[in-house]
């Protein structure tokens, strides 16, 4: 997919419901437990990942539909930007990480977002607490140092499903080193090497002997200080601010109804049609198609010679020609409109 796109779904790649359930395999429950999701969707990956370990979930999602879909799920979840939330230190037992497939938009020292959500969120791990980070195989080599020198027991899978081959997603297990340990990145030219030749990498399925425990732990509490998006849009639409650029940015419909107090004739009907008082849907079957009209204007420069010789005087004359559009059921769309060729020929 191409990166336009991808922002507009704002880098979501869920992961498919089968290959949570794969992940799901390896995870061993030893008491009640709290696991975090910061980039949560709908909630239908982390709950599954869940389901038999016995731990309370809670999630961040920063977009509204999907956020709405979270807490109707029985999720505990705020709305909004991870970045913007605070969780106490080595707070849950299992982080699920599926963040943004994109580069900060920056002027310049850009970094993937992966490692910018992993560097934001791996501290909240619990010592010996499991992390389970989905990226893009091409993202594991700017996580690498930093994956080395917080966890061990690492091990790295390919994901078969259709969906994770086509974006080339892997799956990343690791359980938080003791305080002691951490900050020497053994094992990071291991992982290096994975990124480069992903072919290597064993693929996961319900066949992979290794476990992880997953170490109790209280209920943590995220902290979000944010703005209230869905509070602060519905406040835009009433703002002064608002109101005052409306008629500028947005052009206001024009409706006119009621019956001709004479029969319209074909002047008539192309005077109102060109007024785009006729725009609208017409035809049947094949031929159902949406009518607009509109009024462009345009600028004729053409020169004349001045009084003195070599003097040549550029005037410029504005006039109006009208544009219609029709767009079909299909897909089809023509326009009637003034061309240079029609401009010369007339």
């Amino acid at each position: 997919m191409s990166r336009p796109f991808a922002r507009l779904k704002l880098g979501y790649y869920p992961l498919p419901l089968e290959e949570a359930c794969n992940v799901r395999s390896l995870l061993v429950a030893s008491g009640h437990s709290c696991a975090i999701d910061p980039c949560a969707g709908d909630g239908t990956a982390v709950l599954e990942i869940s389901k038999e370990t016995d731990a309370r979930v809670a999630a961040i999602e920063i977009d509204a539909d999907r956020a709405a879909a979270c807490v109707r799920k029985g999720i505990t979840t705020v709305h909004g930007s991870a970045f913007e939330c605070k969780v106490q230190s080595e707070s849950c037992s299992l982080l699920y990480l599926n963040p943004p497939y994109d580069t900060e938009l920056g002027t310049h020292n850009n970094h993937r977002m992966e490692l910018v959500f992993l560097e934001h969120c791996y501290r909240w791990i619990r010592t010996e607490g499991v992390l389970v980070f989905v990226i893009p195989v091409n993202a594991l080599n700017s996580c690498a140092r930093l994956l080395a020198s917080q966890f061990d027991r690492i091990n790295v899978f390919r994901l078969e499903h259709p969906d994770c081959v086509r974006f080339h997603q892997i799956v990343f297990f690791g359980t938080r080193k003791k305080s002691h340990a951490r900050g020497e990145p053994q094992g990071a030219d291991a992982l290096l090497h994975a990124g480069y030749r992903p072919s290597s990498l064993p693929p996961l399925n319900k066949d992979v002997a290794e476990r992880y425990i997953i170490p109790p732990s209280p209920t943590a509490t995220i902290h979000y200080t944010g703005f209230p998006l869905d509070q602060i849009e519905d406040a835009i639409e009433r703002s002064v601010a608002m109101q005052n650029a409306r008629g500028v940015l947005v052009r206001k419909q024009q409706k006119m109804s009621g019956r001709p107090v004479t029969p319209l004739h074909k002047g008539h009907v192309g005077l109102l049609a060109c007024s785009g008082m006729l725009n609208g849907l017409f035809g049947e079957g094949d031929d159902r198609h949406i009518a607009h009209w509109r009024t462009v204007k345009h600028v004729d420069e053409f020169n004349e010679e001045g009084e003195e010789v070599g003097e040549t005087i550029i005037r410029r004359r504005e006039r109006f020609s009208h544009e219609l559009t029709l767009a079909f059921e299909n897909g089809r769309i023509l326009e009637l409109k003034e061309t240079k060729e029609n401009v010369v020929d007339s």
